[in-house]
């Protein structure tokens, strides 16, 4: 065999295992890429939503003060809160404890996959059988804060949080840092500080 033939037939022979090599790391997307701002457009798609629906949304402020955006930059300080159903129970105060049933999730990811990074039941959820879960108002990221003490006993919404008022740049265990935060709370009691 010629010496441009062996050539040949090794790089034929190679040439498989380059295509499949590139077909791996090419086809191959990364779920949080481009993180930061997907989350952004998303939180303030949602914000468009609300502030075209007030019949079925609600827009609230932070109760942090003094407000966020004193401290330099955009910040959005208000968390977006879609109404599933209405409660005439109490609300709750900063100081008081609530149970609620409630499932966190992130925004899709780029495939449609639905990351659930915390949850108190599991399926669907089914008030007769799910047993809350107790959470001291003022031990809850600002997002939940804000959202459970404009809700009354009863209401179940599904609340937008935007990373300013979640974890921010801080990364957890099962969420990246800058991450919109959607939870599904269904308050179901509020036990006054004593």
């Amino acid at each position: 065999m010629k010496k441009s033939n062996i050539w040949l037939v090794a790089f034929l022979f190679a040439l498989p295992f380059i295509l499949f090599s590139c077909d791996e790391t090419d086809g191959v997307v990364d779920p949080y890429a481009d993180w930061t701002e997907r989350n952004q457009r998303f939180i303030d798609s949602i914000a468009n939503v609300a502030k075209s629906n007030p019949s079925e949304w609600k827009i609230v402020h932070t109760y942090k003060y003094p407000p966020q955006s004193l401290l330099g930059g955009e910040v959005n300080e208000y968390v977006y809160c879609k109404i599933l159903e209405s409660g005439d129970g109490e609300k709750p105060l900063f100081t008081d404890t609530v149970a609620v049933n409630y499932r966190g999730r992130l925004i899709p990811l780029y495939d449609g996959t639905t990351v659930v990074f915390d949850q108190s039941y599991q399926g669907d959820l089914d008030s007769s059988t799910a047993v809350p879960t107790e959470f001291a108002v003022s031990n809850v990221i600002t997002g939940w804060a804000t959202a459970l003490q404009s809700m009354h006993a009863g209401d179940r919404w599904m609340v937008y949080i935007p990373s300013e008022l979640g974890y921010g740049e801080m990364k957890q265990a099962t969420i990246p840092a800058n991450s919109t935060l959607i939870f599904d709370i269904d308050l179901v009691d509020v036990i006054p500080l004593k």
